[in-house]
């Protein structure tokens, strides 16, 4: 049987050369960050007793699937040959890692799927437009729509499907760098989508511009993972390069990072707010806060508090959703600024006294004998109308 590669390329392929290393680091650590950025998520709403919402479960879902895909990665790599030349690798091991590559696929994309749907779920939850909201409603049925295709198409693959990673069983099998370009463009278009769709409500939330700017960076943070995503297409023809076991290596690195870059997106601004809730929650951040609401400032409650939800559930404003929360400070501020009004009034008395003709002046004595009172006080005294 004729050489799949020429012989300048079995030339450069050499018995010690390894990516095995590489691959233990590519897939250990997209398990520890996913771990650890889920289960701050999870442990910093806890705290902040705002409840586990939609976005979180589906986060979570993510965070499995992402860990099942390195699984996968590590189970049918390393020990089969994957991050050696293939002309090194026995066919038994070349069938493994063609089986843990089907295996790692289907993880692939339901991670993809639930991260966007999480940060759907998010987008529905804090904003309350309805056309921005038909917009989210819109997005999630195409994202299930993609997720249900790829999957269908996954497992129709090859027929019979055994023939997709045992080449000794007689099939027939679909263009594999066809079906992944398909689904790389299409994955790459509706990241784009969805990290710039919440730019346009950004910038009409009741904020200053520099709050705007920031809220608008942080989503367009999401799109780093489009730029994984495009050099995920750039490795994408090694998927069907007979050095398969060696080209494996960066594609797999691209797609485990592509789901792990939009679970800490979504993580990574919720642990900042609810940290910083909790931090505000400490004794000295709330004389501090009273020191800044003596000044006047009154926070606004209603329709201004449901426009800035975004803001206060990324931690761009210090007031409280709840309506505890925002009662207390309300009436914290209120009660300064009554002082300061009363304080005000009562260095005019010499000023503005009230009109006989109008008011009666009555002294309210207590129960008992009249005693004279200590210099430099007053007896209560009411104006009463006539």
């Amino acid at each position: 049987m004729a050489s799949p590669f020429t012989p300048a390329e079995l030339a450069t392929m050499h018995p010690n050369d390894s990516r095995v290393t590489e691959i233990y680091w590519v897939y250990s650590v997209p398990i520890a960050a996913a771990i650890l950025s889920t289960g701050l998520r999870l442990f910093s709403k806890h705290l902040g007793r705002n409840g586990i919402h939609l976005d979180d479960y589906l986060i979570t879902v993510a965070t499995i699937c992402l860990i099942g895909q390195c699984a996968s990665g590590l189970g049918y790599g390393p020990p089969h040959g994957m991050g050696r030349h293939v002309i090194y690798v026995s066919e038994y091991d070349k069938m493994m890692v063609r089986a843990g590559d089907f295996v790692f696929s289907h993880f692939y994309d339901l991670a993809l799927v639930f991260v966007k749907l999480g940060i759907l779920a998010f987008y529905w939850r804090v904003f309350v437009h309805p056309i921005f909201r038909k917009i989210v409603l819109a997005a999630a049925a195409f994202i299930i729509a993609w997720g249900i295709g790829i999957t269908v198409t996954l497992f129709l693959v090859c027929r019979p499907l055994r023939a997709y990673w045992d080449r000794t069983v007689d099939g027939t099998c679909l263009t594999i760098v066809t079906f992944t370009y398909f689904t790389n463009i299409s994955n790459l278009i509706t990241d784009i989508w969805i990290f710039l769709m919440p730019v346009p409500m950004i910038w009409q939330l009741q904020l200053q511009a520099k709050k705007k700017l920031l809220l608008s960076l942080i989503f367009c943070i999401g799109l780093a993972t489009c730029v994984v995503s495009s050099l995920r297409l750039t490795v994408v023809l090694g998927h069907g390069s007979p050095n398969f076991t060696w080209y494996y290596v960066p594609l797999g690195a691209y797609s485990v990072f592509e789901p792990l870059g939009g679970i800490l997106c979504t993580n990574l601004p919720i642990i900042w707010h609810m940290m910083r809730k909790r931090k505000a929650s400490l004794p000295h951040c709330n004389s501090a806060s009273k020191t800044t609401s003596s000044g006047g400032h009154t926070p606004t409650i209603g329709s201004s508090s449901r426009r800035s939800r975004l803001a206060i559930a990324l931690g761009l404003t210090s007031h409280d959703r709840t309506q505890n929360g925002s009662r207390m400070q309300t009436n914290v501020d209120n009660a300064d600024t009554a002082q300061g009004d009363w304080e005000q009034l009562e260095s005019m008395e010499h000023i503005a006294q009230p009109d006989p003709k109008i008011w009666a002046t009555i002294e309210v004595e207590e129960d008992g004998p009249s005693e004279p009172l200590p210099p430099g006080m007053k007896r209560t005294v009411w104006n009463v109308r006539r």
